[in-house]
């Protein structure tokens, strides 16, 4: 799935990658700058740090290996450089990536990015000031029971400290992509394998690459458990059905596939009424003001399409021609049919409204072929005008192009289907069986 949205900048994949590479290189930079200032300070951060997480009343921590010491100092200011330079961050990366997103991607992106920041110094606070030092003092605990002399190597203790605190970022940072995907609507039954998939890969890989060497099992059993602390965090979502899509939002076709059908309640920016859909066969509806003229709908639009998994969208204003050739093909990237209704054209026969728009919509609806079976269609006619709240007098079937029909006037109570290029006998047959006038226009 590729896409190239209209708020997008139309640039070669060279000047996007040179974007990508200045910001991330302020970033770096930024990130060496904090560094340098916090080594000058690391000495007594670190001996700080020791003395909270040291678990004994005596002088019980030593060094034993100078250079693991220096490097722990490096390392301890590198990490403080980068948190320094979280805000740059995420100004420069949020400036990077907006113009590609669609509306709910935007909100996730950013709660995401600024949740897992403070998520991180949070759990960064929590781990080294109250869970390291328990964890410490427990197992010296158990050593003095045992009667042993403990001594502690200082770097190590250390190391051990921003091991844990780097497994814990990174299943909070997993869980947290889950859960705001989930409340800002980009997670739900339809799309949870897509975000199982990347957060689950990008977690196993992380933890396999930095964990230390500590025995197969206990690393198998610490992704084990940050896999099913994501799935806890996400729970909720990723057995929610959209809201904006019902459970009868589905057909399938003759192949067998599930269709989700979208029907789109445009109005033309006032060129056509907005309709009340009576007999829709419990299709989802979606009201915008005027897809053609506004970038903002049509994102929208192409956003509901993503998160639910639209396979087709009936337009009900006009035939779909004027739409961005750009949101077509976003829709067909996205295994999307975008298809209209006309319905303006069909409102034009109506000098005065004398019939429901929505029958008028309802018919036009059960009038496609695509996703349902072509040999159907009289059927579903006849149940439209079943299910409507009051049977119209007569019925136009009009077989002419639409080029043909220049004049037509729709008299009071009369409802119009549309039948170039099908075959009306049947249609007629079936039809024949209500109480309506039946007239065909060749």
């Amino acid at each position: 799935m590729s896409l190239l949205l209209e708020t997008d900048k139309d640039n070669t994949i060279n000047s996007h990658v040179n974007e990508f590479s200045n910001r991330m290189t302020l970033v770096l930079v930024s990130s060496l700058i904090f560094t340098a200032i916090w080594i000058n300070w690391i000495d007594s951060i670190l001996i700080q740090l020791l003395q909270i997480m040291q678990p004994c009343t005596s002088d019980c921590l030593n060094l034993y290996d100078p250079a693991r010491w220096s490097a722990v100092r490096w390392l301890s200011a590198t990490i403080l450089g980068i948190l320094s330079s979280i805000p740059i961050f995420i100004y420069q990366s949020y400036s990077f990536a907006k113009s590609g997103l669609l509306p709910s991607e935007k909100k996730w992106f950013l709660y995401w990015i600024i949740g897992g920041s403070i998520g991180i110094l949070s759990v960064m606070s929590i781990t080294i000031l109250w869970i390291v030092p328990k964890l410490f003092s427990f197992g010296h605990a158990s050593n003095v029971a045992m009667g042993f002399t403990p001594m502690y190597d200082a770097p190590l203790m250390l190391q051990f400290a921003i091991s844990l605190v780097w497994a814990q970022m990174l299943i909070v940072i997993a869980g947290l992509a889950m859960l705001v995907a989930g409340l800002t609507g980009n997670l739900n039954q339809k799309t949870a394998d897509w975000w199982r998939l990347r957060v689950h890969g990008l977690l196993v890989m992380l933890l396999a690459l930095s964990l230390p060497d500590v025995g197969g099992m206990v690393v198998f059993s610490i992704i084990l458990i940050s896999i099913l602390s994501v799935e806890l965090f996400s729970l909720r979502w990723t057995s929610m059905i959209p809201k904006s899509i019902n459970t009868g939002s589905h057909v399938y076709d003759l192949e067998g596939a599930k269709r989700n059908i979208l029907i789109v309640d445009c109005r033309c920016d006032g060129g056509c009424e907005s309709i009340s859909f009576e007999g829709t066969l419990g299709l989802n509806i979606s009201t915008y003001n005027g897809l053609c003229n506004s970038r903002k709908e049509r994102l929208e639009l192409l956003d509901k399409v993503r998160v639910n998994r639209v396979t087709d969208v009936f337009i009900s204003g006009c035939n779909g021609e004027p739409l961005p050739h750009l949101f077509k093909s976003n829709c067909h990237s996205l295994s999307c049919d975008v298809r209209g209704l006309d319905l303006m054209q069909i409102q034009s026969y109506r000098t005065i409204p004398q019939n429901p728009l929505g029958l008028d919509a309802a018919l036009a609806i059960a009038n496609q072929n695509d996703p349902w079976l072509a040999e159907d269609l009289p059927f579903r006619l006849v149940e439209v005008l079943e299910k409507t709240s009051r049977l119209p007098k007569s019925i136009v079937l009009d077989s002419r192009a639409k080029d043909k029909r220049w004049g037509l006037q729709l008299e009071s109570d009369t409802a119009f289907i549309n039948t170039y290029g099908r075959k009306i006998d049947g249609i007629v047959k079936q039809l024949s069986t209500l109480d309506l006038d039946i007239k065909i226009l060749n």
